[in-house]
């Protein structure tokens, strides 16, 4: 927990160590809590982005640490910024520290829970500030797949920008439908890396074996060791386990599907703490899975940068149907209707 909180402090980008700030500035990576006041006037905030993680305490399995998300957010920012810098010389990043907050948690003691309107607001009052000192680019890092956190990230970024300007966005929205189609699914993006293949990866959604590579690449002593006897679980198998018809029919999930899936996962969730087959797991296949994914958030991001894609790119399938889950009243019915996070935390 200790980790998850102190997230942007001078952390190495995954699968390294942590270095030092003096190291992170010569990189042009900089934590905006450590730098002096004469530095940060220094900085030019139209060359300069501002790199925040938001994404939430959350039970991942008996075996993560509940900073799975953040730590994930993170990484894949840290990584793809490196890339950048590959790339465009003339781009300067300051991280802010992480931002603990998520909707749609597992419905698990250990989760903390927030509205999507209270996870916009802070995003907004941060948009804000930024955009008042004069920062264009806001990148918004997550890596937690909740259908209302998703849209309270995209809503927040679209918000800021109408009203300021801004290019502030969602890195895992921009990248969302490329790496999954707008499933949950990275199966088909990772599937073949290091020799785990696309069908194993079926139904690995959460505290899985791509989250647990990662994590056991990006916090290894935190990671229970207890995760390789762990056996394969996911909704699929507990459908099939039922007689009950599979989420869906096709590679890719039907706008039906996806809206059926969403109570069932939360039922899922109720009982259980994650899904796919974290027992073959390891700290090269989560460095593995971590370049492939930073790689892409590189590709997007830059071409964001250079005015060659709008930020408008930036939203997931599911925004045309922000006004509905978005809605106070849909996702108090929701959450008492299927045993929503509030009443179990």
């Amino acid at each position: 927990m200790g980790a998850t909180l102190n997230a942007a402090e001078s952390r190495e980008s995954p699968a390294t160590t942590a270095r030092p700030a003096a190291a992170l500035a010569s990189s042009r990576i900089t934590d905006w809590h450590r730098m002096t006041v004469s530095e940060f006037r220094a900085l030019d905030p139209k060359r300069t982005v501002v790199l925040v993680a938001c994404a939430p305490i959350e039970v991942h399995g008996p075996h993560l640490p509940m900073c799975a998300d953040v730590r994930e957010a993170e990484g894949l920012h840290d990584l793809a910024a490196k890339k950048l810098l590959e790339l465009d010389q003339d781009i300067r990043f300051i991280r802010l520290p992480a931002i603990c907050m998520g909707a749609d948690v597992l419905p698990q003691r250990g989760s903390v829970s927030f509205s999507p309107q209270t996870i916009m607001r802070v995003l907004e009052e941060l948009g804000q500030t930024l955009a008042h000192q004069g920062f264009h680019h806001i990148w918004v890092s997550n890596f937690h797949g909740g259908p209302r956190h998703i849209l309270a990230l995209e809503q927040a970024c679209h918000n800021v920008n109408k009203k300021h300007g801004t290019k502030m966005l969602s890195i895992f929205s921009l990248i969302l439908k490329k790496i999954t189609g707008g499933s949950s699914d990275l199966a088909d993006r990772l599937g073949g890396i290091g020799g785990i293949t696309t069908e194993e990866l079926r139904g690995d959604a959460h505290g899985g074996l791509v989250e647990t590579a990662m994590l056991v690449a990006l916090e290894g002593s935190e990671v229970d060791p207890s995760y390789r006897a762990l056996p394969p679980r996911s909704l699929e198998i507990q459908l099939a386990e039922q007689g009950r018809k599979p989420l869906q029919k096709g590679d890719k999930p039907t706008l039906f599907e996806l809206l059926r899936s969403l109570p069932l996962r939360q039922r899922y969730y109720e009982t259980e703490t994650y899904a796919g087959a974290p027992a073959k797991a390891s700290a090269e296949l989560g460095r593995m899975y971590l370049d492939e994914l930073s790689q892409d958030a590189a590709e997007e991001l830059l071409a964001v940068w250079r005015g060659t894609k709008q930020v408008s790119a930036a939203r997931s399938p599911l925004w045309n149907l922000r006004h509905i889950l978005l809605n106070r009243g849909v996702g108090w019915a929701f959450d008492r209707l299927f045993a929503g996070q509030r009443n179990t935390v």
